[in-house]
């Protein structure tokens, strides 16, 4: 708790002016905007935002006078805020009815009302898992709708990165690593997710690691899907998961907004705008914009950006819509690599004692100099104040809706991501350097329902006849027709069709200069008895002697074109990234749901994702060796899903999805070191499951048991210094989360997860070893694991060490059990609380098994009070002030190999505060 006080009374005076100087620069640059629509726009009252805002919380006096008559009317039928996406139409939606045709979300509503609808079945159809828009019990996987309501209850948006915890706090299976800082996507059973933007998949990317930190400004919600990626979306990655994030939408009904400041302790400020409203009758606009100066608790960490998001949309003709989204971001930032608090033991873990020391003078590897123990700040890393990087993002997308005829529509989905970027971390050596990589997508769907004929099957009544005999039959009691098979156990006949075919194709181009090969330097340093401008890998002797050796680990360390001097890059240094990579992928599709009775249905689908693939090493000094690979490769995809729903409020279902994926390098590109077969890697999945839609549709519950089947990329090396090969995985569990929501006052939700994850080294042919660590041992002395110091290196290859022997072994930094929940409570004032828990089992940060996180906990909580014009928030982050640990990498990831060079010290007790303007 002293931190905290220290930290109060220095930081408030600077937090105070900072605020005052955005909210006053976030006035002006709004007032324009108002005064310009104010009297250009209607101020009538329509009854959808009215309503809802009673709902946010009304006056004392306003409630008194209403109180008896609301009261009863919100605990039988609370109006739900929904949240917008798309429908079986096809376009953006509330539910039943588009955009165009409805009032769209209040501005409370879009901000993230506390009191909105959180259950998934109230949140509209989901298109993000099978293509087809259905509701959330007939789709046959694990689907967690998340909108405004639930990412700021959690604190997801006002971390301003994605941040290991927060999503975990509404779904335990999404438990995710820092990820460099710079991770896109949540972690979804052991793996990072793949991300979407509107349904299209964002390929510059690896383990959702892009090279920037994200942008949570364009993001109004996000589904989250359990399981390999679906026919219509595709995967080129192996996934165990996806988020499809679905960006802001324009305003149609009337011109509103809000802007916001948010201030924490720590250097913690963010801030934003968002305006938008109606051209005319056909055309609608919103555009949105995010600032970030953020420190960290963390020594020298920090990122600074800006992002700008514009939302057009338009319904020029009845049976045509458009929508265009762009957003543009500009980034400063220091990556989290894993440069945190290094050589962690359960001394560190359980008595916070840190193993100070040195290794002799430029030594990589060997035995600790009079080590000793020591108690560490949690604040410290060996993060050198000299790194640091710079980025810029770009995002275009068009999506186009023909309706053709009642029974089918076109769908053109058009989608351009640019990144560029150059960061560089010395204490590890660690050098990105991307010149501007990009991609471009286009997807065509052909969207078709219609219900095959049943006249057949009763020749002499027509389909209408038959069913106003059935509603007469029953009316009148007609015991035959009720007890009847079909209608009793199978269903009444529908034989009713969607199917969603078309073709997508893909480009993306990659010019990437990595760096990494001296990375696991992390344990040389000592945080205690050095200084941090000292912590450079560059120095080291092994590093130096690398330097344009060609025999030197992936090639040897080589000067970057265009960079710095003394950025360095490895030509062939294969999934750790450097490339110069141009790819072609043409992938036709097709995807059918059968609904053969009311009660019975079937999903069925199949891909082919043909790709044409030319990478060399990118071009650089003289010297530097070369490697080229070219392929034409077919990865198909093919997944079943039977669905029975025995009652209106229960699912039972089983699927099957079975796809081949790629070994993509770190930005997404393929290496000129990869083989044929780095585009047939397996990721299947088998699951079983129940969902249940109980007590009046005021509960939701779903289970599910599972296998999953994947490959993990390894950033490493074999003992001949070719790259290590992907890895075979399987990982087995179950879960249940529920969502309760009884009123407009109160909601919860609750999850548990267990998971037996498993590296599978054994299938590997024999003489190959297991897994590398960067420390050889959990105790004294340190090794770092790679090229160990001395030795003839010039001309001669690197000697390589610290691999495991050829087994199976369960994953590390996972927790087998994570339970998590979330509760809020609203009064009729605006008034409320929200309280959060995470529980985490035992973590193993090493393939012996005897260096571990124990079992811990997590609480937050959040205080709140919401008008329809303005809102207040203050969040207590960790109340309890435990000590927590999380592991650098998680499960499956490649960085998983640093867990015995860095572990994260949880941020303790602190507190952030969001205050927000809406009109």
């Amino acid at each position: 708790m002293g931190e905290f006080y220290f930290d109060t009374v220095l930081e408030e005076e600077i937090m105070i002016n900072k605020s005052i100087e955005r909210w006053f620069i976030l006035f002006l640059s709004v007032c324009f905007l108002v005064h310009g629509n104010l009297f250009a726009q209607e101020q009538e009252d329509n009854p959808t935002a009215s309503t809802t805002e009673g709902a946010s919380g009304e006056g004392g006096q306003q409630q008194g006078k209403k109180k008896k008559k609301q009261a009863d009317q919100a605990e039988q039928d609370y109006p739900p805020i929904y949240n917008q996406r798309e429908a079986p139409g096809g376009r953006i939606s509330m539910p039943e009815v588009t955009v165009q045709t409805t009032t769209p979300p209040s501005s409370a509503e879009t901000f993230g009302a506390p009191n909105a609808a959180v259950l998934p079945t109230e949140q509209g159809p989901i298109s993000s898992t099978y293509g087809i828009p259905m509701s959330v019990m007939d789709t046959p996987r694990q689907v967690t709708p998340v909108n405004q309501t639930m990412m700021k209850a959690s604190g997801v948006v006002y971390q301003g990165y994605l941040d290991p915890l927060s999503v975990s706090q509404l779904l335990p299976t999404a438990y995710t690593e820092l990820n460099w800082g710079m991770g896109n996507a949540v972690t979804i059973r052991g793996r990072q997710a793949l991300p979407y933007f509107n349904g299209i998949e964002m390929t510059l990317q690896n383990d959702s690691m892009a090279g920037v930190p994200f942008s949570w400004n364009m993001i109004e919600s996000m589904d989250i899907t359990e399981g390999p990626a679906n026919a219509v979306f595709g995967a080129t990655q192996p996934t165990p998961g996806s988020v499809n994030y679905i960006t802001k939408q324009p305003y149609f009904d009337k011109f509103r907004g809000y802007i916001w400041d948010t201030t924490g302790m720590y250097n913690q400020y963010l801030w934003g705008a968002d305006v938008g409203g109606p051209v005319n009758d056909k055309v609608a606009w919103r555009f949105s914009y995010m600032g970030q100066e953020q420190g960290s608790y963390y020594n020298n960490i920090y990122n600074n950006q800006q992002n700008f998001y514009v939302a057009i949309g338009a319904k020029p003709y009845e049976n045509y819509t458009v929508d265009f989204y762009g957003d543009f971001g500009t980034y400063s930032f220091m990556p989290q690599l894993a440069d945190q608090i290094n050589r962690p033991t359960n001394a560190l873990i359980d008595n916070g004692l840190y193993t100070a020391g040195m290794l002799p003078p430029g030594a990589l590897a060997g035995t600790l100099i009079s080590p000793f123990f020591v108690p560490v700040n949690r604040r410290a890393d060996i993060v050198n104040p000299e790194g640091g990087g710079e980025a810029m993002t770009g995002m275009l997308q068009l999506i186009q809706h023909v309706k053709v005829s009642d029974n089918i529509e076109v769908v053109n989905n058009t989608f351009f991501w640019y990144t560029r970027s150059a960061w560089i971390e010395p204490s590890l050596y660690v050098a990105a350097y991307l010149s501007g990589d990009y991609e471009v997508d286009n997807r065509t769907e052909v969207r078709v329902n219609f219900e095959t004929p049943l006249e057949q099957t009763a020749p002499e009544k027509g389909q209408k006849e038959m069913k106003e005999y059935k509603e007469t039959a029953k009316s009148e009691g007609d015991e035959e027709v009720k007890k009847s098979f079909w209608e009793g156990a199978i269903g009444e006949m529908l034989m009713r069709h969607n199917i969603d075919t078309g073709i997508e194709w893909h480009y993306q181009r990659n010019l990437d200069y990595f760096g990494d090969a001296f990375w696991n330097a992390g344990n040389v340093w000592s945080m205690m008895t050095t200084n941090p401008l000292t912590w450079n890998a560059t120095m080291l002797i092994p590093f130096v002697k690398a330097i344009d050796n060609p025999k030197g680990p992936a090639g040897g360390e080589w000067q970057i074109p265009g960079a710095p001097p003394g950025w360095f890059y490895e030509p062939l240094n294969g999934a750790s990234g450097s490339t110069d990579c141009n790819y072609w992928t043409v992938n036709p599709f097709y995807q059918h749901n059968i609904d053969w009775t009311s009660k019975f249905s079937l999903l069925f689908g199949a891909r082919a994702n043909f790709y044409f693939v030319d990478a060399s090493t990118p071009p650089g000094p003289v010297g530097a060796p070369f490697a080229h690979f070219s392929t034409a490769a077919l990865a198909p995809l093919v997944n079943i899903s039977p669905v029975y729903k025995p009652f209106p409020w229960m699912t039972a279902y089983f699927d099957y999805n079975w796809l081949q994926t790629t070994n993509a390098a770190v930005i997404g590109g393929y290496a000129p070191t990869f083989q044929p077969n780095s585009f047939s890697e397996v990721n299947q999945l088998i699951e079983g499951g129940l969902k249940f839609n109980i007590l009046k549709d005021k509960m939701y519950i779903t289970t599910a048991a599972f296998t999953q089947n994947q490959i993990l990329n390894n950033l490493g090396f074999l003992p001949n210094g070719a790259p290590l090969p992907a890895t075979p995985t399987t990982v087995e569990g179950f879960e249940i989360n529920a969502s309760y929501q009884p009123d407009r006052h109160f909601w919860a939700r609750l999850g548990y997860i267990y998971m037996r994850a498993v590296e599978e080294w054994s299938s590997f042919p024999p003489g190959l070893h297991g897994p590398s660590m960067r420390q050889l041992t959990p105790i004294l002395p340190y090794y770092t694991g790679v090229p160990i110091a001395g030795g003839p290196f010039i001309n001669l290859p690197f000697p390589i060490s610290g691999t495991m022997p050829s087994s199976n072994y369960a994953f590390i930094g996972f927790p087998d059990q994570y339970f998590s929940g979330t509760v809020t409570y609203t009064s009729d004032v605006g008034l409320g609380i929200t309280l959060g828990a995470i529980v985490m089992s035992d973590q193993y940060l090493n393939y012996w098994y005897n260096t571990k996180i124990p079992t811990q906990f997590i609480l937050n909580a959040q205080i709140f009070y919401s008008q329809p014009k303005w809102e207040a928030r203050l969040y207590l982050y960790n109340f309890t002030d435990e000590k927590y640990w999380l592991p650098f990498g998680l499960g499956s990831a490649g960085s998983r190999a640093f867990n015995m060079s860095s572990i994260i010290a949880g941020w303790p007790f602190w507190i952030e505060g969001t205050v927000a303007w809406k009109f």
